[in-house]
């Protein structure tokens, strides 16, 4: 690590300080993304497999550790480098979960084979977006693939934190995220988390704005050389296998040796002895929920002799998990203060022009099946298919080249439920609609209408509602816009079963009034509560837990789109009802039978299913689409 040339520190030592500063707003980002959509029942799991490199290795320990002991799976944490080797023919009835704050090339190993594993979850800050902005088509390509087999993605809200071998904003927003995926595998377990998983973000905040303060006065005492001497870290029981990465704070932040972490009863065996030969520098990792330990302590300070030998105590209060967030702070301190005085640059660290022949190793990425729909049914390179996304002059050219039908899809803002959003059924539209697009190489998805047409959950406070006649004189003039820009057909289908009796019986009339653009639309909400029941059914959910309205369906879906949307905490069962005649459950309001909003039972929703859901359905609009006209629609119906 080279000397700085612009003053005391660097440019380096001020990132490292302003991201520091940065961390109370990293935590409160953190806590609000809520709990994650596990993704799987860890019931029905033989192990949970964790994994992550670098910083990211201790959330995969932290994880491992909590659900063993919090939830009482069986979890075990393995090294990255297990993945070079293809996975095992057991790995078909484990789950596999990946922490990568930047999705790492050496972390995409382990992402290899997702079909491989029962589920994947792949903990990460990265994004489509960041992996465009940063032109990594390569991670771009690994997401689309991991989408394609039905894996979950759980974001981190850290992303972009580069420029310095050390990291300080991912590894205590990574910790906040592990605590509240440890607590969602507790709940789909069956379980109520116990206190081992709370976390007061508050007051996690308070100790960290004083954990400066803290490291201060602990070195307050030492001589100056005392910073110098080798490292090595004092602490006790499970607390060991947890604090990997303020050794890594050590290695990366001050490129000192990888210092050993001491359980205090095991000094006097081999440690202690190998230190009276020279000097030493003790750092007790101090919990106060562990107060077993300051005896220890005290008995180590008088057995080491302080002419060669310091040690500081560093002190948190918070209990559990909640002192690795105090620690990392403690400890990034600590690092600010040795790399102040030793005048170091941590922007240029030596081996930087080496370090790729490891480092950007990553596995080849064979094509996934959205390769091969993109391959078979280009698009045009310049236009996007998406109207809200275009210019004018982009659609005019997509017009001219031949991509002239719409995709009309109708939402609601409606409630589901005390675990879901209003935007639910909205936002499914609109992810059905991108996805049908993607298949229909002359085909512009348009943004989706909403609200929609829902009297029956009106007794819900928030819905929002529009009669028939203003839905259908809103569609008239969408259909007559797209008719006068030059598109030939249009196709209307609807996230929210509400819309389909008011759709189909108005779908002759917009016919009729547009003149020039063919109008089809998919109704059949029987058909499609059929396919989606015979999936879940395939999958092992009932069709009473299925349910018709903000149940595993929906819910699974929602965890697969906007894992952070929905509310785990929230989820209960709802009116459990077996028969797919459901529209009499709606009438006259849904609130009379199902007082909740709730037809089905949420609570072991998995995006892995919400993934297959959507195929589902993609496909059924597909089919309609294909055939040209209006699906036969049965009667007596009202699906999600």
């Amino acid at each position: 690590m080279s000397r700085s040339r612009d003053g005391a520190g660097g440019r380096g030592l001020r990132l490292l300080a302003e991201r520091m500063a940065a961390l109370p707003a990293a935590l409160r980002a953190a806590e609000r993304l809520g709990e994650p959509a596990l993704g799987f029942d860890p019931r029905a799991v033989r192990h949970v497999v964790v994994t992550g490199i670098g910083s990211s290795a201790a959330h995969a320990r932290l994880l491992a550790h909590l659900l063993c002991e919090e939830a009482s799976l069986g979890a075990r944490a393995v090294p990255p480098g297990a993945f070079l080797a293809p996975p095992p023919p057991a790995a078909a009835d484990d789950a596999l979960v990946v922490f990568s704050q930047g999705l790492s090339p050496n972390a995409r190993f382990a992402l290899s084979a997702p079909r491989a594993w029962r589920a994947v979850v792949l903990v990460t800050a990265a994004t489509p977006e960041s992996l465009d902005a940063r032109g990594d088509a390569e991670g771009r390509r690994l997401l689309a693939r991991l989408e394609d087999a039905g894996a979950s993605r759980i974001a981190l809200p850290a992303d972009g934190e580069y420029g310095t071998l050390l990291r300080v904003l991912g590894p205590a927003a990574g910790i906040v995220r592990t605590l509240a995926l440890a607590r969602a595998a507790v709940r789909a377990a069956g379980r109520a988390p116990g206190p081992g998983l709370a976390l007061d973000v508050e007051r996690a905040c308070e100790r960290i704005a004083q954990a400066p303060a803290g490291t201060e006065a602990a070195l307050a005492a030492l001589e100056p050389a005392a910073l110098e001497a080798p490292l090595a870290f004092l602490t006790s029981g499970s607390y060991v296998d947890l604090v990997s990465n303020l050794q890594r704070k050590v290695l990366e932040g001050l490129l000192r040796p990888w210092p050993p972490v001491v359980d205090l009863l095991e000094l006097a065996h081999g440690a202690f002895q190998q230190a009276c030969t020279g000097r030493g520098l003790w750092i007790a990792l101090a919990r106060r929920d562990a107060p077993q330990e300051a005896p220890l302590l005290e008995r180590t300070r008088r057995m080491l002799d302080p002419g060669r030998h310091a040690v500081i105590a560093l002190e948190a209060e918070l209990p559990g998990a909640g002192a690795l967030l105090e620690h990392e702070a403690l400890l990034n301190a600590f690092v600010l203060r040795v790399l102040t005085r030793g005048r170091l640059d941590l922007e240029r660290w030596p081996g930087q022009e080496r370090e790729g022949l490891l480092y950007d190793l990553a596995p080849p990425m064979p094509p996934s099946a959205s390769d091969t729909i993109v391959r078979q049914q280009p698009r045009p390179a310049a236009t996007p298919a998406l109207l809200a996304e275009l210019s004018w002059p982009e659609l005019a050219e997509a017009l001219a080249a031949g991509r002239r039908s719409a995709l009309l899809p109708l939402g609601a803002i409606e409630q589901h439920g005390p675990h879901l959003p209003f935007a639910t059924d909205a936002w499914i539209a609109e992810a059905l609609a991108a996805r049908l697009c993607a298949r229909l190489p002359d085909a512009v998805a348009l943004p989706v209408v909403s609200p929609g047409c829902s009297p029956e959950h009106m007794a819900h406070p928030g819905t929002l509602e529009l009669a028939p006649a203003t839905l259908e004189a809103v569609l008239r003039d969408v259909l007559r816009s797209l008719a006068r820009h030059g598109f030939e057909r249009a196709f209307l289908f609807s996230g929210h079963g509400g819309n389909a009796e008011p759709l189909r019986a108005m779908l002759p009339r917009l016919r009729r009034s547009v003149r020039g653009l063919r109008v089809d639309a998919f109704v059949d909400l029987e058909g499609l509560t059929v396919r989606l029941h015979a999936v879940a059914a395939r999958l092992g959910v009932s069709a009473e837990a299925a349910g018709h309205h903000a149940g595993e369906i929906e819910t699974s879906i929602l965890a697969a789109l906007r894992p952070e949307a929905v509310r785990r905490g929230e989820a209960a069962a709802g009116l459990l009802a077996p028969t797919r005649r459901g529209q009499r459950l709606f009438q006259p309001s849904l609130r009379v039978n199902a007082p909740a909003g709730v037809v089905g039972d949420p609570r072991n929703a998995s995006a892995r299913r919400g993934a297959a859901y959507l195929e589902a359905w993609v496909d059924l609009l597909l089919e309609a689409w294909a055939r040209g006209k209006k699906p036969r629609k049965a009667k007596g119906t009202k699906r999600p």
